[in-house]
């Protein structure tokens, strides 16, 4: 999903109240919830995107699915993205929120894509092996694509290894395009 400026505007200032109340934590799963709920529900995401449906409908609807299950400041951002008609990008904020609250705590993003499902063991070496390189906390997002064949693609940050059968394939292939070698048999 693409970050929008202003999302991450909208993000911060959340970010900066929630410090101010000592609610960071709770705001931060409050907004892995509704971006949640915006993956799993299509039907709300197309309330949320519909220029039809009224902006008091949209607050309504906000406040019955999360009256329960936010804290009064994440329902009240809610009712104040919803105000600007900037609801369609609810997404988009909740992710951008995740990005800054990572970053407040100075622990790093990053993703790792396998052929197959990885096992716990696995994965806690490959965070181990990534924390002593970047020196910092990692949180990784696990991903499995069939595509690649096999072995990892990780990306933590802004640099990424690609270590894929797929990739290497790719890198053969063009290799040998390459070859000037002209046999004289």
């Amino acid at each position: 999903m693409l970050v929008t400026k202003l999302a991450r505007v909208y993000a911060t200032a959340l970010h900066n109240l929630a410090l101010e109340n000592k609610q960071e934590e709770q705001v931060k799963q409050d907004m892995e919830t509704v971006a949640r709920l915006i993956a799993d529900s299509r039907d709300f995401e197309v309330v949320l995107k519909s220029p039809v449906i009224k902006a008091d409908k949209k607050q309504n609807i906000i406040a019955e699915l999360f009256k329960d299950s936010v804290t009064e400041l994440t329902l009240n951002f809610l009712n104040l993205v919803v105000k600007h008609g900037r609801e369609q990008g609810l997404a988009a904020i909740a992710q951008a929120y995740t990005t800054i609250y990572l970053q407040h705590k100075g622990v790093l993003e990053g993703s790792v894509t396998s052929a197959k499902e990885l096992d716990a063991k696995t994965l806690a070496a490959i965070e181990k092996a990534v924390v002593e390189q970047v020196g910092k906390p990692v949180q990784l997002k696990v991903n499995t694509n069939p595509h690649i064949i096999g072995g990892l693609i990780l990306r933590v940050g802004d640099k990424q290894y690609n270590g894929s059968i797929a990739s290497e394939l790719q890198r053969l292939r063009l290799d040998f395009k390459k070859n000037l070698y002209v046999a004289d048999f």
